[in-house]
């Protein structure tokens, strides 16, 4: 029985190594081109992994509106926010950390799999085809390995534990000079810290925001140092990494003390070290005149010792440079420099021309156009190449000068074409920096650039590419109220949702008065799509019973509309016709948000600071208790007053011919109440439609005593006259009377709703 299960399974082996075979012979290709019987095929063109994708890539092009590829192409789970770009990558970035830790710390279950291909070698770490080295288990060290990394076996070496390569050797004496000089430059590269690994980028790119500290950071007295010191004799290569080492973390002093040593000595000094020299040559003289004649000086000693200066020479020397400050004395030493290096062949890199623009293009200096004369000699060059790691700021730089300094969109225009040309959107840098750069290219773009173009631009980048950040989502909100685009302003509200500003008060609001400017001029469909934004503005972020009673015990208070954001909403909503229209509990709830927190708002706050202060000296404790109590709620609160009275003040009108007499009554009251004079004027002209009375009556109604009209008149025309009465004469109604008025008046209104 059972061979009748062994047979077919062995026969099934064989056909596949069979085929394994069969396929393996028919992917070689003959290597002459030269056969017998005449036919001479071409020679076979080795291809890298991703030679096809590449070419079938270069057919269509980028598309900017697409994701990028680190994120699922799902619209449900792309990010569109900054937030959730961040923490989506590094949450990525941390499953694959989670995933190396087991690979490293459980290696065991990754020896080799049973299901591997017939034809393939059993061997250990060897399960995936092609083997990839990246993915798997690194091989473990014991205390007799050679091979040790840096943090950790650092003081091994002093110690003698690389002695094991040298049966007769004890301690740092017993390691040959080579190594000895490797491990130096092993050390003084790293300043003795681990190495950044390569693996983890979107950590590295977003914390690249931090500056780097330009202090001395050099260990001294640390292992280079040691390991220098037992070096005998020194060589030419010793004094090479230890003064690279001292330049690299700005332990200037010693550094050129160092170089002084080796020439007197003899001994010749690479490029590389007169480079390192001359970037931190200004931390050996103060003012400007000595440190030029010490630039001047190093320049000279190289071209004594015969010492052929490269592209990294022009570098260092424009970063000391850019570095003292700036001024004329300085652009003209860069310019110098630049003509001088062009004259022995040496063109300037990315890294030059960043250096020239922090010189010459301050951000409170004149106006200076270098950039055209830059752009022109890199539109020449075939291609751009990274040489330094500070290439990568030249772009961010260059774009932040088109939009502050010289504001100039053309320039932007064609700074962003040079950035697109070719490979070179490598050296835009990292994602902070892609962000910045086009922070400064949407900024500039906004301000200067026609209306069309502009828009075109957002509907590229946006949000795909680039989420705006609040200031520049403001810039944006501008340029629509200038336009006049009602329906992109209409749909910034849900982007704002989107990309997280929703609570940003400042940014809601001026979206508010850039709908209610550009409203009068749109379409039906338009107007109705502002009127759903804005009536939704008012709803967002409303909070529970439970949520109110959590934030109580916050210091940070939650930031509230102002006064004149709903006074924009109540004009906004407020244009309907229909008396069942959704857009009046908009109305409505602005309406009692009004009376509810902006009414009696001090017009000088710190007099209550100063009172409660007063009174606490003058030995009323309690009293100073309840004044500060008071201030803190007001500043909670009170949210301010409206800009433009005169605007609220045209809507109740409107509001009561449309069947809604208790908000146009709230709103008149909530103008007498804060003393604006278009009270008044409401009041008499709101009464007439209400109770359908000519201008005559309504003044004679108005001179009649509130007290023998209680009865009488409507709960709405009763408010209407407290309201008139307090804008004329400044005395407050009864509360009794007002509240009982205002409940009528709001009963009285959702009965007429309804």
């Amino acid at each position: 029985m059972y061979s009748n299960v062994l047979l077919p399974r062995q026969w099934s082996r064989f056909a596949c190594i069979c085929r394994y075979s069969t396929a393996v012979e028919g992917q070689k290709l003959p290597q002459c081109s030269a056969s017998s019987d005449g036919i001479s095929p071409p020679p076979r063109i080795r291809r890298g992994p991703t030679d096809i994708l590449e070419a079938l890539a270069a057919t269509v092009g980028p598309d900017p509106t697409a994701a990028h590829y680190k994120y699922h192409d799902d619209p449900y789970l792309i990010p569109l926010s900054n937030f959730r770009k961040r923490a989506y990558a590094l949450s990525a970035e941390a499953g694959r950390r989670a995933a190396v830790w087991i690979r490293d710390n459980h290696a065991e279950l990754f020896n080799m799999r049973e299901w591997d291909p017939p034809a393939k070698m059993k061997t250990p770490h060897y399960n995936a085809d092609p083997r990839i080295d990246a993915y798997a288990p690194k091989p473990i060290y014991t205390s007799e390995s050679n091979r040790r990394r840096p943090t950790i076996h650092y003081q091994q070496l002093a110690s003698g534990g690389l002695a094991a390569s040298v049966p007769a050797a004890r301690g740092v004496e017993g390691v040959g000079g080579d190594l000895r000089v490797k491990f130096l430059q092993l050390l003084c590269f790293y300043n003795e810290k681990e190495a950044d690994s390569m693996e983890w980028m979107e950590e590295r790119w977003f914390a690249s925001n931090i500056k780097e500290r330009q202090a001395a950071t050099w260990r001294t007295g640390g292992l280079a140092e040691k390991i220098f010191a037992s070096i005998e004799p020194k060589t030419s290569e010793a004094y090479c990494a230890i003064i690279q080492g001292m330049a690299k973390y700005y332990q200037a002093e010693r550094a050129h003390m160092l170089a002084q040593e080796a020439i007197e000595k003899g001994l010749v000094l690479s490029t590389d070290v007169y480079n390192s020299l001359l970037s931190c040559v200004g931390f050996l003289k103060e003012g400007t005149t000595m440190r030029t004649e010490a630039l001047k000086a190093t320049l000279a000693e190289m071209h004594k010792h015969g010492i052929s200066p490269n592209q990294g020479t022009l570098t260092a020397c424009l970063r000391s440079v850019s570095a003292w400050g700036g001024g004329r004395a300085l652009q003209q030493l860069a310019l110098q420099l630049l003509a001088e290096f062009r004259q022995i062949g040496i063109q300037p890199g990315l890294s030059a021309y960043y250096y020239m623009l922090c010189l010459f293009c301050k951000e409170r200096g004149p106006k200076v156009d270098i950039l055209s004369t830059i752009l022109a000699d890199l539109e020449s060059r075939e291609t751009l190449t990274a040489v330094e790691p500070t290439d990568t700021n030249f772009f961010i730089t260059a774009m932040g000068v088109c939009s502050d300094h010289l504001q100039d969109v053309n320039m932007a225009e064609r700074l962003h074409t040079l950035l697109m040309k070719g490979d070179n959107y490598k050296l835009v840098g990292d994602a902070y920096k892609e962000s910045i750069y086009y922070r400064h290219y949407v900024t500039v773009a906004c301000r200067q650039a026609p209306f069309e173009k502009t828009t075109e631009l957002l509907d590229t980048l946006v949000p795909n590419v680039y989420v705006p950040e609040p200031t520049v989502f403001e810039e944006i909100i501008k340029t629509l109220e200038l336009g006049g685009a009602g329906a992109r302003l209409a749909a910034a509200w849900s982007q704002l949702v989107i990309f997280g500003h929703a609570k940003r008060v400042r940014l809601v609001e001026r979206l508010l008065q850039a709908m209610c400017s550009c409203y009068q001029y749109q379409d039906d469909e338009v107007k109705a799509k502002t009127r759903a934004a804005a009536a939704d503005i008012l709803s967002f972020g409303q909070l529970t019973d439970e949520e109110i009673a959590q934030k109580r015990d916050q210091r940070t208070p939650q930031a509230q509309l102002s006064a004149q954001a709903l006074t924009n909403i109540i004009q906004l909503c407020s244009d309907v016709t229909d008396k069942a229209d959704p857009s009046w509990e908009a109305v409505s709830e602005a309406a009692q948000r009004l009376r509810k927190e902006a009414v009696g708002v001090p017009t000088d706050p710190a007099a209550l600071a100063a009172a409660a202060q007063a009174t606490a000296q003058k030995g009323k404790p309690g009293i100073a208790a309840a004044v500060s109590e008071a201030a803190q709620r007001l500043s909670k609160e009170a949210v301010g007053v409206p800009t433009d009275p005169a605007a609220l003040a045209a809507v109740p009108q409107a509001t009561a011919a449309k069947g809604k007499p208790g908000i146009a009554a709230a709103l008149v009251m909530y103008l007498a109440e804060n003393g604006f004079e278009e009270a008044t004027t409401a009041s008499a002209s709101v009464l007439g439609p209400l109770l359908n009375r000519t201008e005559s009556e309504v003044q004679q109604l108005l001179a009649t005593p509130r007290g023998s009209l209680e009865e009488s008149l409507h709960p709405s025309a009763a408010v209407l006259l407290d309201a008139y009465h307090l804008a004329t004469t400044g005395v407050e109604p009864s509360r009794n009377a007002r509240d009982s008025s205002s409940s009528d008046s709001d009963s009285d209104s959702s009965s007429d709703d309804e």
